[in-house]
């Protein structure tokens, strides 16, 4: 009976589909070893196999290695939703549309094709891979999940399986310009909601519990295992998060030197020690740093800075960048003016729809119609709140 199933499954597929499946079999082991070099992975809970009937599996999205590690426990094969901007790396579209053939989906934004595509793949025996985040985090602690999420999974209608990740961030911080060669991350892989249990439940019920599960403070993991990562110039790459000062409350004038932590109007406010906590600031982790840097957003809306970045336009059809070149960005009285020798550009902040982060580099946007992506950029992430903030549509825990 099983194996009629698998069959009816595999004729549903097309060749591209059944070569994907081939390719990921076979490169799954180089996979895991490039993996194991960057990251150690110590699971608990179920190992579920290749035969086990299609799911959707969920997770709190840490990192770009995020997807390989729930891969290590589930040998079924899954089909991950991916933001449509990191199709933008050429390496990465490769790998995504041809090998992985991820489901596409601009974060943020009603996608009835990706929504189709969901259920197509679980037709064809396949699971499904979600971060109901929708990004992954930039100071250690989960975020708010879609709305949309309990109403996609009640109609799906089979059971939803809980990766809960612990380790990743610290292991290696979105924001940092140097990761750690000796990650650790802590997995349990667990059916969450079962497929017969959906139908009893509210998309707000189904909602709260996802929330829940995936809900983690990787700063509280660490007071318990005190792990050492052993993570060069550990705060190099800071000013990616970090936008006040927490000490002369300035804007955009914090970065890191080695593992220190300066500010240049006030001078040192901190480093950050071998087990990835702030000491010397009134803040001993970047989550509380991080809350009370968004409690002075409105001032930071208030204020006047400037910084540089390479502008482009995205083809959405091809998913290429257009360069437009590079530009100096200035920001005041809630605009955006970006300019240089041959053109400006305004961007009114309470204009801007679906703005996202990509990697660490990128910060991308819908603007009058037209899809922008500023690259190279260090400050996307005071952007990315002003703009969260200003269209009312931010959710913090």
């Amino acid at each position: 009976m099983l194996y009629n199933k698998i069959e009816v499954y595999i004729m549903k597929r097309t060749y591209g589909e059944i070569a994907s499946d081939i390719i990921l079999v076979l490169i799954r082991p180089i996979v895991t070893f490039f993996l194991r070099r960057e990251i150690k992975v110590i699971h608990s809970g179920d190992i579920i196999p290749r035969n086990a009937e299609p799911f959707i599996v969920i997770s709190n999205h840490f990192n770009s290695w995020d997807a390989f590690v729930l891969s290590k426990n589930i040998k079924k094969s899954i089909r991950f939703v991916a933001t449509e901007i990191a199709y933008l790396d050429l390496p990465k579209k490769i790998g995504m549309k041809f090998i992985a053939k991820t489901i596409r989906k601009r974060v943020g934004k009603s996608d009835v094709q990706a929504i189709r595509k969901v259920y197509e793949y679980l037709n064809k025996g396949y699971s499904i891979g979600i971060f109901p985040e929708g990004d992954n985090t930039f100071c250690g602690a989960t975020i708010g999940i879609y709305d949309n999420i309990g109403r996609l999974f009640k109609k799906t209608e089979v059971d939803i399986v809980l990766c809960k990740q612990q380790g990743g961030y610290l292991s290696q911080p979105r924001w940092a310009d140097n990761f750690s060669k000796n990650g650790i991350v802590h997995t349990h892989t667990s059916t969450l909601i079962k497929k017969e249990e959906l139908e009893n439940l509210t998309a707000l019920q189904i909602n709260t519990i996802i929330e829940k599960a995936i809900e983690n403070n990787d700063y509280d993991f660490q007071r318990e295992q005190m792990y050492d990562f052993k993570r060069k110039n550990r705060a190099e790459g800071i000013e990616r998060l970090v936008y006040v000062c927490n000490n002369c409350n300035s804007v955009l004038t914090v970065f890191g030197k080695g593992h220190d932590i300066l500010c240049s109007k006030c001078g040192k406010i901190g480093e950050i020690n071998k087990y990835e906590f702030l000491v010397g600031n009134k803040f001993d982790n970047l989550v509380d740093y991080n809350d009370f840097q968004y409690s002075r957003i409105e001032e930071v809306i208030n204020s006047e800075f400037m910084f540089v970045v390479n502008m482009n336009i995205v083809d959405t059809n091809k998913l290429v960048n257009r360069s437009l070149g590079r530009h100096r960005l200035h920001y005041k009285n809630k605009v955006l003016t970006l300019s240089n020798n041959k053109s400006i550009h305004r961007f009114e902040i309470e204009k801007i729809k679906y703005p996202v982060n990509t990697l660490r580099v990128s910060f991308s946007f819908d603007y009058e119609d037209i899809t922008y992506n500023f690259t190279d950029i260090r400050h996307q992430f005071v952007l990315y709140e002003m703009c969260r903030y200003l269209n009312g549509t931010y959710k913090r825990k």
